[in-house]
């Protein structure tokens, strides 16, 4: 993928996603799949390391299930019109965690998601992935 295609999508994602999700986003492409990891807004609870690091992957754990809709249509959108799967995750004073495509819960959007990836995977529009490539920038 060329320069100019990769700022196509990070442009698209810097004006698809909603505001205040993230104070930041660094777009990467690995494979055949975008990943979008987003910096959530500061967390000033704990009082100790172990508290604030808990208390950072419980912000995470609720934002995922609280976007996991929007964020299953927005990365349907991405796949049309990229060809390329959508991964998610957020991270939060040093901790970070990548959600699984499609959400990996159990509602019927997340299942059609993960489906619809599992057919394509197994037709063949994965039968000669290109060679590992990772390019990433932050806006």
């Amino acid at each position: 993928m060329d320069e100019k295609e990769f700022g196509t999508i990070k442009g698209w994602f810097a004006g698809r996603l909603p505001d205040g999700w993230f104070k930041g986003v660094e777009v990467t492409l690995e494979d055949d799949q975008i990943v979008v990891l987003g910096t959530l807004p500061e967390l000033n609870v704990g009082s100790t390391p172990e508290e604030k690091e808990g208390a950072a992957a419980g912000r995470i754990a609720r934002f995922r299930e609280e976007t996991r809709g929007e964020r299953i249509g927005i990365a349907q959108e991405a796949e049309e019109r990229f060809k390329k799967y959508v991964t998610w995750g957020a991270k939060l004073n040093g901790v970070t965690k990548r959600f699984n495509p499609g959400g990996g819960g159990g509602s019927n959007a997340d299942r059609r998601v993960m489906i619809g990836r599992w057919l394509r995977r197994r037709h063949g529009r994965h039968a000669q992935a290109p060679a590992a490539q990772s390019q990433s920038q932050v806006f």
